[in-house]
């Protein structure tokens, strides 16, 4: 039996359905499907049956219930207390933006010479979400976004989580335009014409639709050229290749009217970005001051 299991058969049971489970999992139906077969063959015995609105636990998935869910806790728990085992270590995620590396490298700066060991973590907006949770960061930075709202929040409540908003946001094309008046022409005509570089499962493709100040939709996944994990080919690419990167209304303030990119709505409304943290566990001084310099570097 695997704690991959339970934790499966946990969030089924509170939602009442294997779809929507599949949702707040970040995965598919038929892999909680299956993950939930498989445990049933190992217990001989069936967790749920069929009701007219989804799934409910038999007499002895409610039993069961009782102890997977806290065998799940107490597992979490474990995982945290080695998180936290050392000292002069800080733990910080984020998903991946180039603002909030240059925030990062810029605070380091000013602790280059303490006896400290950053540990910070790039990575996608449930991966992190799990990270907290178990207390692998001390907190997060991550964008929410409208169709994923629901889901992000799920997971707030079930492990205790804490979400705090620290600005709302559009979207932004970004790309370095051959005619620096692109601005005063049609933007859906302007975008038409570019090829784009986008992250790895980019929630900017996956949520919602997006469209210009005119009104026209915009989907830019037929102009996609390459798809990566790595900041590093993302950064050369975009610089060297002169490609287009859809994410997020950047927070820099432009000395010039010239802003390089077009900024793009989704109809969901504004992304929400925030930081994340575990109630249970405090987060460490330098963390905090970390925090306290984002807030800064946005408010500026």
């Amino acid at each position: 039996m695997e704690i991959k299991q339970l934790k499966y058969f946990v969030v089924s049971a509170d939602v009442g359905s294997f779809s929507e489970a599949a949702k707040i999992l970040f995965t598919t139906q038929s892999s909680v499907s299956k993950v939930i077969l498989s445990l049933e063959n190992e217990l001989e015995y069936p967790l749920f049956k069929r009701v007219s609105k989804g799934i409910a636990l038999t007499e002895k998935g409610r039993a069961f219930y009782q102890k997977a869910s806290h065998l799940v806790m107490d597992f979490d728990r474990l995982e945290s207390e080695s998180a936290n085992a050392q000292k002069n270590v800080v733990r910080i995620g984020m998903n991946h933006s180039s603002w909030l590396s240059n925030c990062f490298s810029e605070f380091y700066e000013q602790h280059k010479k303490d006896d400290l060991c950053f540990y910070v973590h790039a990575d996608s907006t449930p991966s992190l979400i799990e990270r907290v949770r178990l207390s692998d960061d001390e907190l997060s930075f991550i964008y929410v976004f409208p169709d994923s709202k629901s889901q992000v929040e799920y997971l707030i409540k079930k492990y205790n989580l804490r979400f705090v908003t620290l600005k709302t946001m559009n979207g932004m094309v970004y790309f370095e335009p051959e005619d620096k008046a692109y601005s005063k022409k049609k933007h859906a005509k302007v975008l038409s014409g570019l090829k784009f570089i986008q992250s790895e499962n980019d929630a900017y493709l996956r949520y919602g639709k997006w469209q210009t100040a005119d009104g026209d939709d915009i989907d830019i996944s037929k102009d996609i050229s390459v798809i990566t994990n790595s900041d590093y080919v993302m950064h050369n690419m975009l610089e060297k290749n002169h490609l287009a990167n859809l994410s997020a209304e950047s927070f820099n303030n432009y000395e010039s009217e010239y802003i390089p990119g077009i900024e793009l709505f989704n109809e969901g409304g504004q992304i929400e970005f925030g930081y994340l943290i575990n109630k249970e566990y405090t987060p460490g001084p330098v963390a905090v001051e970390f925090l306290d310099y984002v807030r800064h570097a946005i408010e500026e």
